[in-house]
């Protein structure tokens, strides 16, 4: 069973690509479901940022407010630096148990490993191979501002947050144009499933 990296800067698409594979019988691990859920109360990395960020980040009932923590990391190198650390510890040893356990059920031919931040994390040392979608910065920010609801200048701090398009191309077995419309993308999923 084959274990591919998923990877792409924000507003890449990555969510369309992760869904489409899915469609096409491939087990996915979603490791922005995992950083969302390890940061839950009571979770284990909760402990460690509200340590560190403050009760400021926390809403009545004590819940991290997301939000407001990116608000935080992405205007505060320092900041996204420790969050990162915090966080990456906990996502790689769930993303771990998930593939033992897709290769243990060996019911799909690939584990599609959806992160945004494989290569920072250090994700992509358990991948035969390494997927990047791609798409233009503006395109990109457009997204993430429907998506999250954000400001243009928010989403574009996220952006420039996150490795440079050259640093995923250095790392991408292969690249999926996410500009165009979605039949474009899907053309391009077909011709790539066919070679797993």
């Amino acid at each position: 069973m084959k274990v591919i990296g998923l990877t792409g800067g924000t507003g890449s698409g990555k969510s369309v690509v992760s869904k489409s594979l899915a469609a096409a019988g491939a087990v996915v691990i979603d490791a922005d479901k995992i950083a969302h859920e390890i940061i839950l109360k009571g979770e284990p990395a909760y402990q460690e940022i509200v340590k560190y960020y403050g009760t400021g980040i926390l809403d009545a009932k004590g819940n991290i407010i997301r939000r407001r923590l990116g608000e935080i990391v992405f205007h505060d190198a320092e900041k996204l630096a420790f969050l990162n650390q915090c966080t990456h510890k906990y996502i790689c040893a769930e993303v771990d148990r998930q593939i033992a356990k897709a290769e243990k059920e060996n019911t799909a031919k690939a584990v599609i490993l959806d992160a945004p931040l494989l290569l920072e994390a250090g994700l992509e040392s358990r991948c035969d191979m390494v997927w990047v979608v791609y798409a233009d910065p503006e395109v990109r920010a457009k997204r993430v501002m429907a998506r999250d609801g954000v400001s243009y200048d928010l989403a574009k701090a996220r952006i420039a947050n996150q490795k440079s398009w050259e640093e995923y191309k250095k790392s991408a077995s292969v690249v999926i144009d996410n500009s165009k419309e979605l039949a474009y993308l899907q053309g391009q999923l077909d011709e790539i499933l066919k070679t797993i």
